[in-house]
């Protein structure tokens, strides 16, 4: 029996290995080619510099798609953060049957492809006559990035001990007082994770900023119009913030809600 384990595990390793290879193999590529001193995006290495780095940071146009970013990512997460915070504390105090109802038409939004809404709202705001800017990119960041911000403050919600808010009613706490002093505090980490869950996804999203940014580009915006224009070895150190930037964000938002499951 030993011995048959001991193959399944070798091939079952070099399965996971491989999986994990296909995965980051692409990313490992453009981070090791953005920090090559060469403009030629080929082997062998002749030399580590961050001359790509520098001239991205000297590039007014990236520097201003970055700052859209990260103006977009902001104003995202505190409207996600406000709006899903609201539909959690509502959601809780429906009967079992709603909520579970409520779950599920929560999840149809996530099954479909952002540029179905993309397409959706730029048709909306010609209609409307708003006009395409960075606000309205940020109104359709709101809709994509607001179902993750739900279902993760309802989960934290669904474990919260309402028996301490009837306690403090007993005490003579308002509603109000009684969910700035005892609620937020607890679930605070919650939304602290889902509000950085959805900045990861804003600073990242391209269709719906495709269709709805007009001139006011971001990041991933101006990658698509230079990648047109041909290889630029200074791509490699955009997508290089990029990855880091959402990363950073992704760990921060599980860390949150780890240590509010905890």
């Amino acid at each position: 029996m030993r011995r048959r384990a001991k193959p399944r595990a070798f091939w079952s390793g070099l399965y996971v290995a491989t999986m994990l290879a296909f995965l980051f193999l692409p990313l490992a590529i453009m981070v090791a080619f953005s920090l090559h001193s060469s403009p030629r995006m080929s082997l062998p290495f002749e030399g580590l510099s961050t001359r790509w780095y520098e001239e991205i940071a000297g590039d007014v146009l990236v520097v201003r798609a970055f700052v859209r970013s990260a103006i977009a990512a902001a104003v995202t997460g505190i409207a996600t953060g406000v709006l899903g915070l609201a539909a959690a504390l509502g959601l809780v105090r429906l009967r079992p049957r709603a909520r579970a109802a409520v779950l599920v038409v929560a999840l149809i939004p996530l099954a479909f492809p952002h540029l179905l809404y993309a397409i959706g709202l730029a048709s909306f705001y010609n209609e409307a006559d708003v006009g395409f800017s960075l606000r309205a990119t940020i109104a359709g960041h709101v809709v994509v990035a607001l179902p993750f911000v739900f279902l993760v403050l309802g989960a934290a919600l669904d474990r919260f001990r309402f028996s301490l808010l009837e306690a403090a009613a007993d005490l003579g706490a308002s509603q109000v007082k009684a969910f700035w002093t005892i609620t937020l505090p607890i679930i605070l980490p919650a939304v602290l994770g889902a509000m950085l869950l959805s900045m990861a996804i804003s600073i990242d999203e391209f269709a719906i900023a495709f269709f709805t940014a007009g001139q006011e580009k971001t990041l991933p915006l101006l990658m698509y119009g230079r990648i047109n224009q041909g290889i630029d070895p200074t791509l490699n150190a955009i997508g290089t913030v990029l990855l880091l930037t959402t990363t950073s964000l992704a760990f921060l938002s599980a860390r949150k809600t780890t240590l509010e499951a905890a």
